[in-house]
């Protein structure tokens, strides 16, 4: 989702909510639908679709939210389906639930040897939300955790960058969206929000 964000964020700013939320919506939804329809293959039991009455394509997403929810109950350790709900409630900015799908899914990769940037960085924006867009010293953590493991993740470089902003390190700030928007072509929505971060920086005392 951190691509979809980035690309509906100039629409969340300018006040076109509704069609921001649909896009961030969408795209989780239909994973999700898959995911019901399909089961898990990888999984002995037979596909969730089986299980379940109805159609899932044709409930709305409240609906599918309850089915998805009613087999993770069933399913708690199914860190496939804990990644989807996380990805859908922060789509429809259910960030305190969101948050808790997060935890539970980087709860159940504790062991990995591999870091779950997709996780760590999620929270962190739940988190951030939670909080009116003030990254917390636990949010600011996790962003520390996925920029040592992958600079180039975007949405986790952003918020840090912002972060840095919030804290009063200017220069850190200032040189931190310079080098996010080195990275990307012109004529991106995110292009023109990292210009906008830095001219606001530039004229700031």
């Amino acid at each position: 989702m951190g691509t979809v964000w980035y690309l509906v964020a100039p629409l969340r700013a300018a006040g076109s909510r509704q069609l921001a939320s649909g896009l961030l919506v969408g795209f989780p939804l239909l994973a999700v639908l898959f995911y019901l329809a399909l089961g898990r293959p990888d999984l002995p039991d037979a596909p969730l679709a089986a299980r379940l009455a109805g159609p899932v394509e044709n409930l709305p997403p409240d609906a599918v939210l309850a089915r998805l929810e009613a087999e993770l109950r069933a399913r708690p350790n199914d860190a496939q389906g804990w990644r989807l709900l996380a990805r859908l409630r922060q789509g429809v900015g259910d960030h305190a639930k969101a948050a808790d799908a997060w935890q539970r899914l980087i709860a159940l990769g504790e062991d990995d040897t591999q870091v779950d940037t997709e996780a760590l960085t999620g929270l962190a924006v739940a988190l951030i939300e939670q909080d009116g867009g003030v990254v917390s010293p636990a949010a600011f953590e996790l962003l520390e955790r996925v920029l040592a493991v992958a600079p180039e993740n975007l949405q986790a470089g952003f918020w840090y960058a912002i972060a840095l902003r919030q804290q009063g390190a200017k220069e850190e700030a200032r040189t931190a969206f310079i080098a996010l928007r080195a990275g990307l072509p012109d004529g991106l929505p995110l292009a023109a929000m990292l210009e906008r971060e830095i001219e606001a920086l530039n004229i700031e005392p």
